[in-house]
């Protein structure tokens, strides 16, 4: 067997072995699983890779995972509520869970105005920015292990080319990246002191940096190393990319679940992600993975 075709099989009985053990009967996807499917996981790229899965939150209410963060030992994921294909805005919630055991340890819905919650990020100490697409939202987080997330304390209006799609962030900044299936896309960062300040509303000009996007971008982080990585999915294809943080060129590239959304990384390295693939909205595509899912970078392939 030549080395293409071992790399083949053994990829296989990787993909079939989380097909197999990974349904939502199976005690090895923690959490609630969803009542309104009894489908079982769709085999997926870099199957070995994850070390952790969990039935994404609130599938049953429908909601849609979108933003996704890592912080004080706690995954916090993002989402709108719609099980219309045509409709994708929607009242917003965020969940937090136990990544140990994949129960919701707390929630916390945000303004009327948030429509599609599509990126998390961490802000200040004990801070949080949530990134609609014409708004950004501050949570002050309640103390950890609080049955509360905490309250939004005031939000700042995206103008021009600035938008919410997804969002990341370093020490001092927070990075918003848009959405586009055209090329010209770009992530934005944004200095903390800046939205300190209160602005009414903040563009692109009032960004210090700009990385260009590759398209169809859905998540953003950066590791401890200052690299960066961006996820990009539809309903049919999923990738994760590791980028060039000054012009952008694509590093490395890795297939991913169709529908793969925002990204985040614990302090041990692993790298968090959500899926939306199989909520009530999008459960009619060949993809059906609508979990949280970590990811052993080393062993990506």
């Amino acid at each position: 067997m030549s080395r293409a075709a071992l790399a083949v099989a053994v990829a296989g009985l990787a993909a079939a072995a989380l097909a197999g053990t990974c349904g939502p009967a199976s005690a090895q996807v923690l959490g609630a699983p969803p009542t309104y499917s009894d489908r079982s996981l769709s085999a997926v790229p870099n199957a070995a890779a994850m070390t952790t899965l969990i039935w994404s939150p609130g599938l049953d209410d429908g909601f849609v995972p979108q933003g996704l963060t890592f912080m004080d030992g706690a995954v916090l994921v993002a989402a709108y509520r719609s099980e219309d294909p045509k409709q994708g805005r929607g009242p917003c919630r965020i969940y937090r869970l136990d990544p140990r055991s994949g129960a919701i340890t707390g929630t916390l819905d945000l303004p009327p105005s948030c429509g599609h919650a599509g990126g998390l990020a961490r802000g200040r100490p004990g801070r949080l920015w949530v990134a609609d697409t014409r708004d950004i939202f501050e949570i002050a987080l309640d103390r950890a292990g609080g049955a509360r997330i905490g309250r939004v304390i005031g939000s700042i209006r995206l103008a021009g080319g600035l938008k919410g799609s997804f969002a990341a962030s370093t020490a001092d900044a927070l990075w918003l990246g848009t959405y586009s299936g055209e090329p010209g896309a770009r992530l934005y960062g944004l200095p903390f002191d800046k939205l300190a300040s209160g602005p009414g509303a903040i563009g692109e000009q009032d960004a210090t940096a700009a990385v260009a996007l590759p398209v169809k971008a859905q998540g953003a982080a950066f590791d401890a190393a200052g690299r960066l990585w961006i996820t990009r999915s539809g309903s049919t294809f999923g990738e994760l990319l590791q980028l060039d943080p000054r012009d952008g060129a694509v590093l490395k590239r890795f297939a991913m679940p169709a529908g793969i959304e925002d990204i985040g990384f614990d302090p041990q390295g692993g790298l968090w992600a959500v899926g939306e693939a199989g909520s009530k909205r999008w459960l009619g595509w060949a993809t059906y993975f609508p979990v949280v899912f970590r990811l052993e970078p080393a062993l990506l392939r």
